[in-house]
């Protein structure tokens, strides 16, 4: 069975740690356990589309295997502290790039969070995706891990959630109108709320 890889990083997130994000989010720790919610399958989404291309996939190797070896797992209270020393920043304009702003909307728009407490949980949700897909690299054997884990993902979450799925396309997929909360509403769900049923 394949493994469900939201749940594999959530379980990361303890109670303390969940504290430590509202701390620095100002975020209650239900609201940051739901934002990540949110947050880590739109990551998934974004990488996955950026490394469906030859190019694409060698960057996003080379990059894990020089800069996320999955030892931020290791010490997440550490990094909780001082998230900005993994540089969630640049790691979201490599992945989310133009879309990042959707990304923004729509969950503070299902979450009840400010965009400013959202960025900044995307800012702590990117190093931590990124580590742990650098962890299963490192034991995989490297080669093309990264590109079967997240093919898997997908493929997975599709046959699962193919309605959450489109919900996460519209998010990465539109051109940026300020609007996207409003035109997702419209396929009559929550996406965050399907997540935290599971």
């Amino acid at each position: 069975m394949e493994e469900n890889i939201l749940g594999a990083i959530l379980s990361n997130f303890d109670d303390s740690a969940l504290d430590a994000i509202g701390q620095q989010t100002g975020a209650s720790p239900n609201q940051a356990k739901a934002a990540l919610a949110s947050a880590i399958p739109i990551l998934m989404n974004a990488l996955a589309k950026n490394s469906s291309t030859p190019d694409g996939a060698e960057a996003l190797q080379n990059a894990i295997s020089r800069d996320h070896d999955g030892s931020l797992l290791d010490n997440l209270g550490g990094f909780l502290n001082n998230p900005a020393v993994a540089n969630g920043a640049g790691i979201l304009r490599h992945v989310l790039g133009g879309k990042q702003q959707n990304v923004v909307n729509y969950i503070s728009s299902d979450s009840g969070l400010s965009g400013a407490s959202v960025g900044k949980i995307l800012e702590i949700a990117a190093p931590i995706v990124m580590g742990f897909l650098g962890r299963k690299n490192s034991t995989g054997g490297g080669g093309g891990m990264i590109g079967s884990i997240l093919n898997s993902y997908l493929r997975k979450e599709s046959d699962e959630s193919p309605q959450s799925q489109g919900v996460i396309n519209q998010i990465l997929d539109r051109d940026n109108d300020g609007n996207v909360a409003d035109d997702i509403a419209e396929l009559g769900m929550s996406f965050l709320g399907r997540l935290l049923r599971k």
